[in-house]
């Protein structure tokens, strides 16, 4: 359950990229707006993100979580009932906000809460939830074009991501708090955010935040847009693009599942560096294979993906302490979708038919997160709080 968040997540922000492609002749879109939209999520997680990451150091991660799925609910049913473009980008914001604040909260809890010879596993779940959702959108979208569901479809095809969020919200009533958040504030310790930039600690926020949005730049720069690109390549058609999108979707939940299996034996590092020198490689080959063989280019680049979408989320977890875990967390994901943002509107203004230089650049700064992953330390077999604790002096 607490992995749900990224799963919702998913869903919301790779159904909004098939969408739009129904929504412009329905809602009249402007390239500005198509983008517009495509981002509100992603700005929203920003604010959420490191804002409820805070919060939830100071009151708790049960408490924050089971309201930030509430909220999404409720202004996700507003984003689907309204035809007014400015209301549709900030309900999708308030959504994102809801979302942003599960990064945080969920994966501080799964750290907190794994036996620590499986923290890897649980945590790389959910990057994989985060595809499964990915996954279910893309066939969701596939079903919709298949049968020439008319241009005002789109309303169903986001609300339908609204039904696991309720479903969720029911079942996490019954989870526990984290224990080794009850442990930190039964010692009397307050919450101590400056803490995060003291000493190694502050390398490791620092680090974690960057490599983070180097990360997001390129995954989600290029993969949101991956109906745009695959349009502009000649598939024209709504259905096969969704087919192709589900396809790429797929390619990265086999990933995943790799991923899982294998974080808690070669380690979170080595992982990393492997996605990021995989993933900078073949964005620089989109140029010149675009109308050739981008498809399988594109494939390559999504199973490489996969591997670091796992463990950029997992450092920010494993090497923060409890009393401030969560904000360390939101911080990092939060600079994360900065980068989200950047790659997208690179991606989606400077890319043409004509005009591809903008994956090259792509590439060589993944090749720049391989490098900053070189000096982050191997976290698969420390106890949580070790890395730091004796420096910041924290619970002693």
């Amino acid at each position: 359950m607490s992995s749900a968040g990224m799963l919702l997540d998913g869903y919301q922000l790779t159904v909004i990229a098939l969408a739009i492609l129904i929504m412009k002749p329905d809602l009249s879109l402007t390239p500005l707006q198509s983008s517009l939209l495509i981002d509100s999520l992603i700005l929203g997680t920003i604010i959420g993100a490191v804002t409820v990451g805070y919060l939830s150091d100071l009151f708790g991660r049960k408490r924050i979580y089971m309201f930030n799925l509430l909220f999404f609910t409720i202004f996700g049913l507003a984003s689907i009932i309204t035809s007014s473009v400015n209301l549709i980008v900030l309900f999708r914001i308030l959504m994102g906000i809801s979302i942003g604040a599960d990064y945080p909260v969920s994966n501080s809890y799964i750290a907190e809460m794994a036996p620590d010879g499986f923290r890897g596993k649980f945590l790389s779940f959910s990057a994989v939830a985060f595809v499964i959702g990915a996954v279910s959108s893309a066939l969701v979208a596939f079903i919709f074009f298949y049968i020439h569901a008319p241009d005002s479809s789109w309303r169903y095809l986001i609300g339908i991501g609204l039904i696991p969020a309720v479903i969720v919200l029911i079942m996490r009533f019954s989870m526990p708090e984290s224990r080794m958040w009850k442990d930190a504030k039964a010692s009397g310790k307050s919450v101590r955010v400056r803490g995060m930039f003291n000493g190694s600690s502050g390398k490791f926020t620092i680090l974690t935040s960057v490599v983070w949005f180097i990360y997001d730049m390129g995954a989600f720069g290029v993969g949101l847009l991956v109906p745009t690109i695959l349009s502009l390549s000649g598939l024209r058609s709504n259905s096969d693009n969704a087919l192709v999108t589900t396809f790429f979707l797929i390619i990265g939940l086999i990933g995943g599942i790799i991923v899982i299996m294998l974080i808690d034996r070669i380690g979170r590092r080595n992982l990393q560096i492997l996605g990021f020198l995989a993933m900078g490689i073949t964005l620089m080959l989109i140029p010149e294979f675009f109308f050739t063989a981008l498809i399988s280019v594109l494939a390559i680049a999504e199973f490489s993906n996969s591997f670091p979408a796992a463990t950029v989320g997992i450092f920010p977890a494993e090497l923060a302490t409890t009393n401030f875990r969560s904000s360390a967390y939101g911080l990092a994901a939060t600079t994360g979708k900065f980068g989200a943002v950047v790659g997208v509107l690179l991606i989606g203004s400077q890319v043409t038919e004509s005009n591809l230089h903008m994956f090259f650049i792509f590439g060589i700064v993944m090749l720049i997160g391989m490098v900053l992953t070189l000096l982050l330390p191997e976290t698969r077999n420390i106890k949580l709080d070790q890395v730091v604790k004796a420096e910041l002096g924290v619970f002693d």
